[in-house]
């Protein structure tokens, strides 16, 4: 059984994920937006209309195939992971299995984002660069979103392996490192782990169908057990449920 949610659902994902950060003085255009998923994909349909970019993005990815390749290997990972059932784990381990659902999802987003997306989005030689001069507001939105030193040390710590799950009562945070120092640099709550994980996938998803594989949204191009690509039913009462990752050590 797979899960398809509708534009304004996604919508509501996303702003819930949002508002998980407000308190970390994040706001954008993006971030603030009504329709934070929908009008990023309208703005990416706006911008494949531009047959000057098209042409770029096309020269662009023909010889950066293992862009698409690591799209499609990305959400071979996250579909898998994000179907893990911790509820079934035997009650002496269930509060670890809870935690790797979550790190299955997270480690494969800040890695594509480390590696080939966040190159495509920021780099100098991707067509991408010369649309940031302010006709594409929530394309650089988002830019700058997975570009914040916040998100930039959770990214570094997930992808260089440097963090560490603290649990405190019922509550879990996610603690990353300094490699060279040794020394924490950055506290942020599960919840805000997972925003920042929500957020980059759905920019993730969007790039893909709109601008590099352009699908569209209802066309599955995987087997049929992975035509959700990991979305997360239920997410938003996780740690509610008996068992979740903060009350079980």
């Amino acid at each position: 059984m797979t899960t398809r949610h509708s534009a304004a659902e996604k919508d509501q994902i996303l702003r819930n994920a949002f508002d998980s950060l407000r308190g970390r003085g994040i706001s954008s255009d993006w971030t603030t937006s009504t329709r934070p998923h929908s009008a990023l994909s309208e703005e990416c349909k706006r911008l494949m209309e531009d047959q000057t970019f098209v042409n770029e993005l096309t020269a662009f990815l023909r010889t950066r195939t293992i862009l698409r390749r690591a799209i499609q290997m990305f959400f071979t990972q996250i579909s898998m992971s994000a179907r893990a059932d911790w509820r079934s784990a035997p009650p002496a381990i269930r509060g670890v299995v809870a935690r790797g659902w979550f790190l299955g999802r997270w480690l494969p987003t800040f890695l594509i984002i480390d590696g080939p997306i966040g190159r495509f989005l920021c780099h100098k030689t991707s067509p991408l660069h010369s649309c940031f001069d302010g006709r594409y507001p929530l394309l650089a939105a988002a830019r700058a979103f997975i570009g914040g030193k916040l998100f930039l040390q959770v990214r570094n710590g997930f992808a260089h392996w440097g963090f560490d799950w603290e649990v405190v009562g019922d509550d879990s945070y996610i603690v990353i490192y300094n490699w060279e120092q040794d020394l924490p640099i950055a506290k942020l709550h599960q919840r805000e782990a997972d925003a920042f994980h929500i957020a980059a996938f759905a920019l993730i998803e969007i790039l893909d169908e709109v601008v590099i594989s352009q699908r569209g949204v209802d066309e599955v191009a995987e087997p049929p057990a992975e035509v959700d690509r990991g979305r997360l039913p239920g997410f938003p009462r996780f740690n509610g449920f008996p068992g979740g990752p903060g009350n079980l050590g």
